[in-house]
């Protein structure tokens, strides 16, 4: 008779560093903010693509995966409520800045 209870596997521990640091060694550059935005954009566009190519199959009776559907609708919606608030961060630091006196 086999047993079913297996050995809990150690946790390696977490190791924090100093980003400064991080940030000198490291030859990727950071992201522009712009890019931020546009790529956000598109992982919108194409879960929203996805979401309703998906719904349209399970209208047309081509697929019966109810769950996956509702799965990427979700999805979908959450990239696009991430995109307003990005958008709306984006104006709000626009007018700050717009209203610093030089």
């Amino acid at each position: 008779m086999s047993s079913f209870i297996t050995a809990i596997q150690q946790i390696k521990p977490t190791t924090f560093t100093d980003e400064k640091s991080v940030n000198k060694d490291s030859t990727k550059s950071d992201i522009p903010f712009a890019n931020m935005l546009s790529d956000a954009i598109k992982d919108y566009e194409t879960s929203q693509k996805t979401s309703d190519d998906e719904s349209n199959q399970l209208a047309l009776g081509e697929s019966d995966n109810l769950a996956q559907v509702q799965i990427d609708s979700m999805k979908a919606q959450t990239a696009l409520q991430t995109t307003v608030q990005l958008t709306s961060k984006m104006v709000t630091a626009y007018k700050e800045i717009m209203q610093m006196q030089v």
